[in-house]
């Protein structure tokens, strides 16, 4: 891929695709996939937060497993994959957290879970953290939780 993932000749195979849609949220075009079961308006959501520089295409096994019994909801956070690149002020755990909590606030969905994969799991707490979600599991795949040193964290 060269520059940007372009929906139109990058996502013709995206993984889940069928799950995929574009959603304005928080001043954002954000790409998040949403999948449930059949009576899905009457399960709990769990919500999958990638990690940086990834994209929903990490939940791409997983995803289809946990929407057999979940509403699943798993967004490529701001900057990453489809999702469009914010102000650097969102480039934080917390930017970032204030973002989802747009973009559920637009979905009208409410996590029952959070699931974090490495600097998703640091999103989830932060979303947990500053109440912008009521108080739910967190759980931490890798989570990287601890702030990184000066010249990693500047990725």
């Amino acid at each position: 891929m060269m520059g940007a993932p372009d929906w139109a000749r990058d996502g013709r195979d995206w993984p889940n695709r069928t799950a995929s849609r574009f959603i304005l949220a928080g001043g954002l075009r954000w790409h998040v996939q949403v999948m449930g079961p059949a009576d899905a308006a009457r399960r709990p959501v769990i919500l999958l937060l990638h990690g940086m520089g990834a994209s929903t295409h990490s939940w791409r096994d997983l995803a289809p497993i946990l929407a057999e019994r979940f509403i699943v909801v798993a967004p490529d956070l701001p900057g990453h994959g489809f999702t469009g690149h914010p102000a650097p002020t969102l480039m934080t755990s917390e930017g970032m957290a204030r973002a989802v909590a747009a973009l559920l606030k637009a979905l009208d969905v409410h996590p029952a879970m959070v699931v974090g994969h490495s600097a998703g799991a640091a999103v989830g707490a932060r979303l947990l953290l500053l109440h912008l979600i009521a108080p739910v599991p967190l759980v931490s795949l890798n989570g990287a939780l601890s702030p990184m040193p000066e010249h990693q964290g500047a990725l």
